[in-house]
């Protein structure tokens, strides 16, 4: 990734040639062995679509506006990443700073191409880079950070999901709105009476972005999956989106004791194998990766604990929430309960 990098610096405007280096030296930095898995994702991706994106900033044929709209996201996204690298920041808001660049920056990837998203356009784009400076001034904290946290999952899924023409456009319009405000309440330069009155406005707007994307939700069609595969979906974007500690408590009776020994550092990602077994893989708090079969039903029940159905889709997202509704089915056939997660209110 590096080496693409240091092509695209090359190419680039010289007023993005500071930010190349320091998504270089981003890159560097979570290459640590201490860094958790999921954040060496998060950046790691986040790095490849800005790549993609610099390669359309450096094409001649790019019309002026977007190049500078697209300068201007590179810099913001950039500037967040550096912000998940200061020291004083804690590991969960660390986290949520990585994961916020990561779910916005993907849908950047392949900009211009056959693979782009047919659905970003210059608000979309006005969208990633407020979610961005609100979470990097929030330096992934407080209510701030878990708003902007809620705002980029809005965001993964207005892009990938499929929604009717008037749900879109509905969508479209409580992100674009709960961005504005979240922008003006984090934003030093506003007044006082500015903050405040964003603030208020923020948290209407947030609600009425979630309801829309619960209503997305609630449209999609279950996803043709055996149950490892769905339980796979749901549990490994459940480790990604909800904090470790809240993992760590709903798995105590499930978690090995080799590994509560030592302490869970990050739950990673859960693998298929077949047999209503799920290899979940973990980083213990001393740095050891391991990982250890679990049964998909003792798991999923203990999920469900920590995430009630009705938070799946602003939690989760529209798919792997999918996924999760559909492993409880298959669980509820068995006679296992998995909380309210196999038949939610509507959405």
């Amino acid at each position: 990734m590096t080496a693409t990098l240091k092509e695209r610096r090359a190419d680039v405007p010289e007023e993005l040639t500071s930010s190349v280096d320091s998504l270089t030296a981003t890159l560097h930095e979570v290459a640590d062995p201490g860094t958790t898995p999921q954040d060496r994702d998060a950046v790691t991706e986040s790095a490849q679509a800005l790549a993609s994106t610099l390669a359309v900033i450096s094409d001649d044929s790019t019309p002026g506006k977007l190049r500078d709209q697209l300068t201007g996201v590179v810099k913001q996204v950039t500037a967040t990443l550096e912000v998940g690298l200061e020291p004083d920041v804690p590991a969960e808001d660390r986290s949520r700073v990585f994961l916020v660049a990561d779910r916005t920056t993907v849908v950047l990837k392949g900009f211009g191409g056959p693979g782009a998203p047919a659905t970003l356009g210059p608000q979309q784009l006005n969208d990633i880079e407020n979610v961005n400076y609100t979470v990097a001034q929030s330096r992934g904290g407080g209510n701030t950070g878990r708003d902007s946290q809620g705002m980029s999952l809005a965001i993964h899924d207005f892009h990938t999901l499929s929604m009717s023409r008037e749900r879109r456009a509905a969508f479209a319009d409580a992100i674009a709105q709960a961005g504005r405000e979240m922008r003006v309440a984090s934003d030093p330069e506003s007044s006082s009476e500015e903050r405040a009155e964003a603030r208020r406005g923020m948290s209407e707007q947030i609600a009425r972005m979630k309801d829309e994307q619960r209503k997305v939700a609630s449209a999609q069609e279950q996803p043709e999956a055996s149950l490892g595969k769905a339980a796979e979906v749901c549990a490994t974007a459940i480790f990604n989106n909800v904090p470790e500690g809240d993992i760590s408590d709903g798995l105590k009776d499930v978690t090995p004791r080799s590994w509560e020994s030592a302490g869970v550092k990050d739950f990673w990602k859960a693998s298929d194998e077949g047999n209503e077994v799920l290899d979940v893989r973990a980083q213990l708090s001393n740095d050891e990766h391991t990982h250890a079969p679990f049964q998909v039903a003792r798991l999923i029940t203990g999920l469900a604990d920590v995430l009630p159905a009705d938070d799946l889709p602003t939690t989760v997202g529209g798919e792997p929430a999918a996924h999760c509704e559909r492993t409880a089915a298959y669980l509820e056939e068995q006679g296992v309960s998995a909380g309210d997660w196999a038949s939610p209110d509507d959405w």
